[in-house]
């Protein structure tokens, strides 16, 4: 019987030697080594958290964190090193959903002969 928790430990462990992650880890490290940059950021983070746990409780957003949230994010349009990680960020995800295709596919085809 095939063990596909060991594949997957490898596939993590590989996925680290990409370049996409190195480039990611790259653009973290750069926004932890400017205090603005990681100030910015960590507040950004504590946003989008409050906007996701209102949104999964069915809660309306206020105003005041609608604005909140703007606010921030006109800000960290402007901060290159954040921008930097976003974008890093997007490539190692796409790589990923990539890979979660190649993984599902199987899956897929089980199902082929039923949606037809």
């Amino acid at each position: 019987m095939v063990n596909i928790y060991d594949a997957a430990n490898q596939l993590a462990s590989d996925l680290q030697k990409i370049d996409e992650y190195q480039t990611l880890k790259t653009a973290i490290e750069a926004v932890k080594s400017n205090e603005d940059s990681f100030a910015l950021f960590k507040k950004m983070d504590k946003i989008q958290t409050a906007i996701m746990t209102a949104q999964s409780q069915g809660q309306e957003l206020t105003k005041e964190l609608q604005d909140e949230y703007q606010s921030l994010n006109e800000q960290v349009q402007k901060n290159e090193q954040i921008l930097q990680l976003l974008k890093a960020e997007q490539g190692l995800y796409k790589t990923v959903e990539d890979v979660q295709k190649v993984i599902t596919q199987p899956i897929n085809d089980l199902y082929e002969g039923l949606r037809n």
